[in-house]
């Protein structure tokens, strides 16, 4: 996997938050339109289920259904229902191994390995460029991921837009991913407070 990508980057709303007990560092962006009071639903993207899947760079089963398991288990927590026929929202994640940085709008996680191609609409996986809603030409952000990330990304499934991504650094063991399934859990859980932030708001 080269460590240079492009990624259809969201329009956010940032929030970093460091946890310096852990040496986790915790960030999340939002899409500031999205109804976020009407998503009641969630299906994982068909990548989270195939055993062939690339879509997180850590090949490792026993971390990806760890990583399932927690996510599940916040998700149930926020009160959103499993549903695999037209739900809300499309759930997926990757985990980074080594540092990673990813700028602009477009290419990357539209690749069928991460999103299923009928699980893009219209071609158009990200958040609605800042220059379609502000006139502005601001291309995006540049994002550096550093080595033992967890992104997690929410999709709105009818419009096929990312509303909300978040993510931990620091899961590391030495030069290695810390893959201790308390860590990851604990990790999830910070993650998806930051969600808590959004889901308050309404």
């Amino acid at each position: 996997m080269k460590e240079l990508k492009k990624v259809f980057i969201v329009v956010l709303a940032f929030i970093t938050t460091p946890l310096l007990a852990q040496n986790y560092t915790v960030t999340s962006d939002k899409d500031l339109s999205a109804p976020f009071d009407k998503y009641k639903t969630y299906a994982w993207a068909k990548s989270i289920n195939s055993a062939k899947s690339l879509a997180y760079a850590v090949n490792d089963a026993i971390l990806k259904t760890a990583i399932r398991d927690a996510v599940a288990h916040e998700m149930a927590a926020r009160e959103f229902k499993m549903k695999q026929q037209n739900p809300d929202i499309l759930v997926n994640f990757r985990v980074f191994d080594k540092p990673v940085e990813m700028t602009g709008y477009e290419g990357y996680f539209r690749d069928a390995e991460y999103w299923g191609t009928d699980e893009v609409r219209n071609n158009n996986l990200g958040l609605i460029p800042r220059a379609s809603t502000t006139g502005t030409n601001d291309r995006g952000t540049e994002y550096y991921f550093d080595k033992g990330t967890i992104l997690v990304q929410l999709v709105d499934a009818k419009k096929g837009v990312v509303v909300w991504q978040g993510y931990a650094s620091g899961l590391t063991d030495g030069n290695v991913f810390d893959k201790n399934t308390e860590h990851v859990a604990k990790a999830i859980n910070l993650v998806f407070e930051e969600l808590d932030l959004v889901l308050n708001e309404k």
